[in-house]
């Protein structure tokens, strides 16, 4: 090898150590740098067919474990799911207060049942009188003032998916533009590992939304797409849209028939036309978007539900009576008759039959109602999980009732109309065949006399109408706490608490009413509904209305407790293994220190090796 050979070898060794120092430096200098991972000179023999040149860089490497990475994302994304979950739950439990606390819900129904107890002692006082209709006002104001509160988390929540929506769209963006100068740059400069830590640290922001997979092409280009493989950036960038409703309430639900749907839903726009629905093909379950998307269209729902339900009860406890039918015999044929004339919408005819070939009983709940577009109705259309649900439609009259039952029972059971508001149900006559057991009927009192003990005390305010459990129409229970408010009759003239009759008219001294309010309340088992979240579908909860307000607010506690134990545990999981990943990827001050000095030392021994070279070749022209 000539002199000039080895200077250039020498040279050579320069510049790899003078690259090398400078990638030391720039790791010491971002040591704290968030998203910064270590890099790493990558040197190689430099030849020339069988002649050695030197030295070369061979790139800029990142000491980067893809699956942890990877990993990292995915818990990243559960994280920010579990955290965003926690956050409304806590927000929630606030809301509902803590059991007996001042103002709760249960407090409020306590107050009340305080009060009518008082009025029972003292009938004829009008302090008594006045501080049932307080309570009661109270007991509505704390429902509509939930209600109000779990929508308003709603809208919260409706709003954070349309801003995460924007902010996904701007990560993306910039993802693509990050894509655009990795395929153009040097990947033998740092720069080039510097861009794809920038790209890195994108898609980890991203992992917070929604959980993503992530591959790399041969240029350093991410290819990032959803977890069922919907590409999200690959040359170019999508758009994420969102239909935002700026007034959630409580009957603006989800759908994925667009027509019935009352929230924003959350589109991918990609090339060529092509979209789908995220929400409705259950791609968004993680991150902060599914967060967002659960509590509004499930936690929150749920809540809502359980204040709507207790709204029903307490309205229906005060106000519904089950009455009997009278046992007839039609020939061989034997069954009752009901009086259907002041059914209401909403209002359950209960049949009870038995099939004697099994022998098997069967319960039918008849419900009255509105529309008849609404037909036919759902088995959950009533709260009861054992029966099977018959909507009729009343406005045809006796005759088209009595044949719209006879059709849907089947031939064992024969339903006629006898006489004028009453319809009869009654068996084939057959004693092999089938035997009616019972039929009865639930029917709410729309007066506040004259009817009975029970009374419409509280009504909706959304047509200023009493509450009949009606399950069409507009004022069905979805919503119902919100719109309860205390019968302005009641309201005007507090009398009415004791005067249940006006002919005669009831004496001011008569605590009949007040006691059977009490005996309502405290005492009288409601039929809750199984889609609650309080009880099992198959067996929802079945207790007073003081009770399941109780268990309201316990409900809503032990929520935010598990939620609060599903972030701490995440939270233990996610750092973990971002412990194990910065360790891995981040920057150890004193093995770069270390590093330094080897190059220091390298740098030095090639310097050295161009001194001597040009020592020799000094030596050499002046022996010349």
């Amino acid at each position: 090898m000539g002199l000039t050979n080895i200077l250039q070898t020498a040279n050579s060794g320069l510049r790899v150590t003078q690259t090398s120092i400078d990638v030391v430096a720039r790791n010491i200098s971002n040591a704290g740098t968030e998203g910064y991972t270590r890099k790493i000179a990558g040197q190689e023999n430099l030849l020339a067919g069988e002649q050695g040149l030197g030295a070369r860089i061979s790139g800029i490497y990142r000491e980067v474990d893809q699956y942890v990475q990877q990993q990292l994302f995915v818990e990243d994304s559960r994280l920010a799911f579990s955290s965003a979950v926690s956050d409304f739950l806590v927000r929630v439990d606030q809301l509902f207060g803590a059991p007996g606390g001042a103002g709760t819900l249960d407090t409020q129904i306590n107050d009340f049942t305080k009060s009518l107890q008082d009025l029972s002692n003292q009938p004829e006082s009008h302090a008594a009188r006045a501080g049932v209709v307080a309570n009661a006002e109270g007991t509505a104001s704390a429902l509509r003032r939930l209600s109000d509160g779990v929508q308003g988390l709603r809208q919260l929540a409706e709003d954070s998916i349309a801003d995460g929506i924007a902010d996904v769209n701007n990560i993306l963006q910039t993802i693509e533009n990050v894509n655009n100068q990795l395929a153009s740059s040097n990947p033998l400069e740092v720069g080039n590992a510097d861009l794809k830590d920038q790209r890195d640290l994108l898609i980890n922001k991203l992992s917070e939304y929604m959980e993503v997979n992530v591959r790399e092409d041969r240029t350093g280009r991410a290819i990032v797409y959803t977890t069922s493989g919907n590409v999200l950036v690959d040359n170019e960038a999508v758009t994420l849209s969102f239909d935002r409703n700026g007034n959630v309430n409580a009957n603006a639900l989800y759908n994925t028939d667009e027509n019935e749907r009352g929230v924003g839903t959350v589109s991918l726009d990609g090339a060529n036309a092509y979209k789908i629905d995220l929400i409705e093909n259950g791609i968004l379950t993680t991150g902060k978007l599914g967060a967002y998307i659960e509590l509004r269209d499930e936690t929150l729902p749920e809540a809502q539900r359980q204040l709507d339900d207790l709204a029903q009860g307490l309205a229906l406890a005060l106000s519904n009576s089950t009455v009997d039918g009278t046992a007839v015999t039609a020939g061989a044929a034997t069954g009752f008759d009901i009086d259907i004339s002041d059914v209401q919408p909403g209002n359950v005819i209960n049949l009870e039959y038995t099939d004697n070939a099994g022998p098997t009983t069967h319960k039918i709940s008849i419900v009255r109602v509105n529309d008849p577009a609404s037909l036919p109705l759902d088995n959950d259309a009533t709260a009861d999980p054992n029966d099977t649900v018959i909507g009729v439609d009343f406005a045809g009259g006796d005759a088209a009732i009595a044949a719209a039952l006879d059709a849907a029972l089947g031939a064992d059971i024969t339903v006629t109309s006898p006489a004028g508001g009453t319809i009869r149900i009654v068996d084939d006559g057959a004693p092999d065949n089938t035997d009616i057991n019972s039929v009865s009927k639930t029917v709410t009192a729309v007066n506040t006399q004259d009817e009975g003990l029970g009374f419409p005390l509280f009504v909706d305010t959304g047509n200023n109408q009493p509450y009949t459990g009606a399950v069409d129409g507009g004022y069905t229970r979805t919503g119902f706490a919100s719109r309860i408010v205390i019968n302005g009759a009641v309201a005007d003239n507090p009398e009415l608490l004791i005067r249940y009759s006006s002919s005669p008219e009831t004496p001011i001294g008569d605590n009949s009413r007040p006691l059977d309010l009490i005996d309502r309340l405290t005492f009288s088992n409601v039929q809750f509904s199984g889609d609650t979240g309080i009880g099992q579908p198959s067996s929802p909860f079945n207790g007073s209305v003081i009770d399941f307000a109780q268990n309201i607010i316990t409900f809503q506690t032990s929520q935010s407790e598990r939620a609060n134990l599903t972030l701490t545990a995440q939270e233990a999981v996610t750092n973990s293994l971002r412990e194990r990943y910065e360790t891995d990827v981040g920057v150890n001050i004193d093995e770069e220190l270390a590093s330094l000095i080897a190059l220091q030392q390298a740098f030095s021994a090639n310097a050295r090796v161009m001194s001597v070279t040009s020592e020799l070749m000094d030596i050499l022209i002046q022996s010349v």
